[in-house]
């Protein structure tokens, strides 16, 4: 997702936390209500427009394209449920993209809806690159691949260190 579409998303919640924080819980419920309807809305048209192009003649490849090409246009489609690629297919593309940033290979073990299971490498997370930075970069594209999935495991990685043993002393009292 561009950076402009991350900062005006970013600005809507910012806009809905003030609106929550202003009115009634009750008030909330029919706001939240009507803009769930409203996006339900928007949602049904993006449809129709999709099943009139490929009436029309597009195929599903050209959908694709476009949706792969325009950050807004896939984020729209997967706000909606109608994004041309399936989880699986942008969670693959996703790891293919990783695995040449990262230099390593990581390997998709499911990669559906509800879960992503990936294996890093060993050494992954070593020498200049901490295990938890690369955590990060690897959760990050999965998300930004696949922001429907609602849990990402990454096997592999080293554990995070233990934190230092802290000795605690008593203080004696003064007489």
């Amino acid at each position: 997702m561009t950076h402009e579409i991350e900062a005006e998303a970013a600005q809507i919640e910012r806009i809905l936390d003030e609106l929550r924080a202003m009115v009634d819980p009750a008030a909330w419920l029919r706001v939240e209500h009507a803009l769930r309807i409203t996006t339900q809305l928007y949602g049904a048209g993006l449809r129709h427009m999709l099943e009139h192009a490929i009436a029309a003649g597009s195929d599903r490849d050209v959908l694709a394209v476009l949706a792969d090409g325009d950050d807004l246009l896939a984020s729209l489609l997967l706000l909606h449920g109608l994004h041309p690629l399936a989880t699986e297919s942008r969670v693959r593309r996703a790891v293919v993209e990783l695995r040449a940033e990262l230099g390593q290979e990581i390997e998709i073990i499911v990669a559906g809806k509800q879960r992503v299971s990936l294996r890093a490498p060993d050494g992954l997370g070593g020498g200049a690159m901490s295990a938890r930075v690369a955590e990060s970069i690897i959760r990050r594209a999965v998300e930004a691949a696949a922001p429907e999935v609602e849990a990402i495991d990454i096997a592999g990685l080293p554990p995070p260190p233990e934190p230092p043993l802290v000795q605690l002393r008593a203080r004696k009292e003064a007489p």
